[in-house]
């Protein structure tokens, strides 16, 4: 590809060098920089690439992306200086995958919470009516050669893009993503020709990244507000800012919900511990489902995955089918086997409406006593951390507060700031709360303590597979532990 072709749609302030260079690849890992790539510096974080522009050089860039004015650099390299290092990769990605998302059916899902377990309903769906999905979530990437784990929840742009390509090649009609709110803060899915988004919910969350929950909410409208008027969304209005969302837009909208008013509305029938029985309701028909899932939660992901649906002509049949034979979801109220009378989950639950809508459900299947192990993550939004143990202190029956992801802060201070909330509500410590830093004792105690008819939730981590600390990352799977330490209990 021609550098020429490259930079299309690309706004650059000041060009030094010509454009009819070769391009055999971009990056903005200058430890990836191969001959003939465009290294694009992206002041970052806790670095900034444009430190590293000799390296790339080095190794054979050709040329530069940069924000900053660049001096006493080879003739030979070619420099483009842009307002948006961020923006400018995201849209070089797109042009340089041959505009992949303008050949397959994009759909993007964003919210607070139920965003993985939707993009599997949809994919779920799909396959069923006879479609090739792909699909990009917290836990996985998929695309037509078996699901490779994720590195992030919406990854940087070109791996994006070169994501949607190889679901072209693998002849797949839909591409399913959960798209974050740091994905659209950052500008990594821009340039993304989205024929459907999809909003679940909006609860405080990374407010460490956003700064407030003005700015999170603008972050995920944002998504919304791109949508041509030829596009369509499907929005939860039972969630206040998805009315914010329906009556900001101009593209077709497809309402779901559990209260009237909605185009495509539930009714739960009946919980159970292996599901729920809700009505599907639709303009053209109705149909009881039994989703494999528990909880309240999940009957809104299930309806936002059939607004899509319906949305795209698929067979109401068809639609309960994909929800009835959807495969259980890696760390999402994941029932772990084991010989010992307490019932054992494993979620993700790491936000405060998280943990409250998985101890409800959980309460409600719960003949004996619930008890949760949890943690909050270190260098993330320490606001939540109070209001976290406020809820597990009286929703459940017993805590065991530990670790979870502490990072560069001291494990010992998330958990008193968790213990402050449960104190604001009245809970003593050894009564009905212990403290346990080491996350695979505090599971253990949690399976100890566990008698006939309990329910344990071990939340946070999900489908984790590791425990970052601020000098180390150690493998930890919860799941694994919990097998491990019911095969040492039996």
């Amino acid at each position: 590809m021609k550098l020429s072709e490259l930079f299309l749609g690309v706004e650059v302030k000041k060009v030094i060098g010509s454009l009819s260079g070769e391009v055999k690849g971009l990056s903005y890992d200058s430890r990836q920089v191969k001959k003939d790539f465009v290294f694009v510096a992206i002041p970052g974080f806790r670095t900034d690439g444009h430190h590293y522009l000799f390296e790339a050089v080095k190794r054979g860039a050709t040329a530069l992306v940069v924000e900053k004015e660049i001096k006493n650099f080879p003739q030979s390299v070619a420099i483009f200086q842009v307002k948006s290092s961020r923006r400018a990769l995201a849209l070089m990605s797109t042009n340089f995958y041959g505009l992949p998302s303008q050949r397959i059916k994009v759909i993007g899902v964003t919210g607070t919470n139920g965003k993985t377990t939707t993009v599997y309903l949809l994919e779920s769906i799909f396959k069923k009516a006879g479609f090739g999905t792909g699909r990009i979530t917290t836990i996985d990437y998929s695309w037509g050669i078996g699901p490779q784990p994720s590195r992030a929840t919406t990854p940087e742009a070109p791996e994006l893009q070169s994501l949607l390509k190889k679901m072209i090649e693998a002849g797949y009609s839909y591409a399913v993503m959960e798209v974050s709110s740091h994905s659209l803060a950052l500008n990594r899915v821009e340039g993304v020709d989205f024929d459907w988004a999809v909003f679940t919910n909006l609860t405080p969350e990374h407010l460490d990244f956003h700064g407030s929950m003005q700015a999170y909410g603008k972050a995920k409208l944002s998504l919304f507000e791109k949508m041509g008027e030829e596009k369509r969304v499907a929005v939860n209005i039972d969630d206040h800012f998805g009315r914010i969302i329906r009556d900001k837009i101009s593209c077709q909208v497809v309402s779901y919900g559990l209260r009237e008013g909605c185009e495509i509305r539930g009714q739960i029938l009946k919980f159970t511990e292996q599901g729920v029985l809700f009505r599907l309701q639709a303009k053209d028909g109705s149909r009881e489902i039994f989703l494999p899932l528990l909880g309240r939660h999940n009957v809104y992901n299930a309806l936002a995955a059939s607004s899509v649906a319906w949305g795209e002509q698929i067979p109401v049949s068809l639609i309960s089918q994909g929800l009835e034979n959807v495969s259980p979801i890696p760390g999402r109220l994941e029932l772990v086997s084991g010989k010992k009378q307490t019932k054992i989950f494993v979620d993700y639950a790491h936000t405060p409406d998280g943990l409250e809508k998985v101890l409800r459900t959980l309460r409600s299947i719960t003949k004996g006593k619930l008890l949760v192990v949890f943690g909050c993550g270190g260098d993330r939004d320490s606001s939540k951390r109070p209001r976290m143990g406020r809820i597990a202190h009286l929703l459940a029956d017993y805590s065991v507060i530990t670790s979870d992801n502490p990072r560069s802060e001291d494990p010992e201070k998330i958990m008193l700031e968790i213990e402050e909330g449960i104190k604001q509500v009245g809970g003593r410590r050894d009564k009905d709360y212990l403290f346990i830093p080491d996350r695979r004792e505090a599971i253990a105690k949690g399976i100890e303590v566990g008698r006939q008819k309990d329910v344990l939730l071990v939340a946070g981590k999900g489908h984790e597979k590791v425990q970052i600390f601020k000098d180390r990352i150690e493998e930890f799977s919860d799941r694994e532990v919990v097998k491990e330490l019911l095969s040492e209990f039996n």
